[in-house]
């Protein structure tokens, strides 16, 4: 018999939309299966905004005409929680593909979703870059200068790829440029996105491994167990949107009105490019973009020309992800049986984050050879046997756990802040301000209790879980004070003028906490209607 491909398949057996999902979803710990979603409610709240921003901005003057966003009422509000909306999209997105990545989400038969997945990174990367630099401030005229030089190196077709993306050398010719790919790259992810939510939910949702016995294809069967998508997975999704918009514009609103922020993660403009104030600002790139940027500067880079370094620094590791899937074919779900993705894993987050960090501190400085080849090795060196060790112990049965994906994700978020750490020690030495010993300080205090907590979850020490209390009474008590708070946050809010940035800050501090305190209600009501 003929076998069907995927979208005979898809059009031979229909599956409603959306699904049921196990309660286990909505529980304790859930949060990992929902990272997807936050990532479209992120996503639709851009295009709200870019929407709005979109009716202010104007090529032909790009700075001017966004730096007039800050003087419409709220407009500051608008453009900063933008800015963030989009960082954070970012972030969820690496979180929620390199879960999947140590999960095994990748496997039969969700390689097809997976593979969307990567591309909607790359999107999501390229949307917020053309995004980013359509401010034309001095961060804008740097970025645009590197990636001029990227495309610009690529063989034969380089000159017209810059003319496609950058324009022709004129600012209205690359402030239309930035302006139309942006559109347009929202619109792919959007398609693209409605095709990885209809195999997300053709293939079924990820499993708990232990569901499944750890063996692929892992698919989830619904049963007489499983709670109505309306009003259990409703009442959730609210919760997890309140929360992501509290994110979105608490970071931004708190982050304005401190003193001092470093260029990279100020979320207002920076001087004009052709200011002469210009020069005082160190030549960031966009922090999503920092590591790229970073390994411009090590010793190949010259040699081989920031085309072809972008490539062996960017295309490697893109296609690894794109391969994954057919390279790493086993039937198990077990990252203690798949040492060598767990360990690539790892040592992706270690490389992302630590030359992010590196070129956040140390912009266009040169990076040698050898300091480049230890930057490389080294991780490689104690993360392989590191995992390879915690693999065969879990598999003796000298170690046990249930999770173990989440103990890998411990170790590179230990090795992570270890190396932010070693950063700031480093800086204080020859720095030794305020700032420099409270981010010593801090970062040793969640390095020490990170190490604790994945130590614990290797040996299996179990810390004692409080009874929760679930009466009544006390939901109704706790109920109604987030709502008194919601409405005397909103009250004072409401008479704040819009006529100052401080203020307008001010006023996306107070809409934070009372999405904050919607989504602590809404969790509230969850646990009291449906006990989860």
């Amino acid at each position: 018999m003929k076998q069907q491909n995927l979208i005979e398949q898809i059009m031979n057996d229909p599956k409603p939309l959306p699904r049921k999902v196990p309660d286990y979803m909505r529980k304790r710990g859930g949060i990992w299966y929902w990272t997807g979603a936050m990532v479209m409610i992120v996503f639709f709240y851009e295009v709200i905004t870019g929407v709005i921003l979109f009716l202010y901005y104007q090529p032909s003057n790009a700075y001017v005409s966004t730096e007039s966003v800050l003087s419409v009422p709220y407009g500051s509000i608008i453009l900063t929680t933008h800015l963030y909306g989009a960082y954070l999209m970012i972030a969820l997105v690496y979180l929620h593909l390199l879960r999947n990545l140590f999960v095994g989400a990748y496997k039969q038969p969700r390689q097809m979703q997976w593979l969307t997945g990567v591309a909607l990174l790359l999107l999501t990367v390229a949307v917020s870059y053309f995004g980013y630099s359509m401010t034309g401030d001095v961060l804008s005229s740097d970025a645009t200068d590197v990636a001029r030089g990227i495309a610009g190196g690529f063989p034969i077709i380089g000159k017209y790829l810059s003319l496609i993306f950058l324009g022709n050398g004129s600012d209205i010719s690359l402030f239309t440029r930035f302006e139309g790919w942006h559109i347009i790259l929202a619109g792919s992810i959007l398609a693209l996105f409605a095709a990885h939510f209809f195999l997300a939910e053709y293939n079924t949702i990820m499993p708990a491994p232990e569901k499944v016995g750890y063996r692929v294809p892992a698919i989830d069967k619904e049963d007489s167990t499983y709670s109505p998508w309306y009003p259990n997975n409703l009442f959730y999704m609210t919760q997890i949107a309140l929360f992501t918009l509290a994110l979105i514009f608490l970071i931004p609103s708190i982050i304005a009105i401190i003193p001092g922020v470093p260029a990279l993660f100020s979320p207002f403009p920076q001087v004009a490019a052709s200011s002469p104030l210009a020069s005082a600002v160190p030549p960031y790139p966009p922090w999503f973009l920092l590591f790229i940027y970073k390994e411009l500067d090590f010793g190949i880079s010259a040699t081989v020309g920031p085309f072809w370094a972008t490539v062996i620094f960017t295309g490697a590791p893109l296609i690894y992800l794109l391969l994954v899937p057919y390279i790493e074919k086993s039937t198990t779900l077990k990252p203690s049986r798949r040492p060598i993705v767990v360990s690539t894993g790892i040592v992706g987050i270690i490389y992302l984050v630590g030359l992010s960090a590196w070129g956040a501190l140390l912009p266009g400085v040169p990076v040698s050879n050898i300091v480049g080849l230890l930057f490389f090795v080294i991780p490689l060196a104690l993360i392989i046997p590191t995992v390879s060790y915690i693999s065969k112990a879990i598999e003796s049965g000298k170690i046990r756990m249930k999770s173990a994906w989440k103990v890998f994700v411990l170790i590179a978020f230990d090795a992570f802040i270890s190396i932010l750490d070693g950063i700031s020690i480093y800086s204080s030495l020859g720095n030794g301000s305020f700032y420099h010993t409270f981010a010593t300080i801090f970062l040793t205090v969640v390095l020490a209790v990170s190490l604790l907590v994945t130590f614990a979850m290797i040996y299996g020490i179990k810390v004692e879980e409080k009874t929760r209390v679930t009466s009544g009474r006390v939901h109704v008590v706790f109920g109604s004070i987030y709502g008194i708070l919601a409405v005397a946050i909103l009250a004072i809010i409401s008479v704040i003028p819009p006529d100052s940035t401080f203020n307008q800050s001010l006023y996306g501090i107070g809409m934070g906490l009372i999405f904050l305190l919607g989504g602590v209600f809404t969790m509230l009501y969850r646990s009291h209607e449906f006990n989860e």
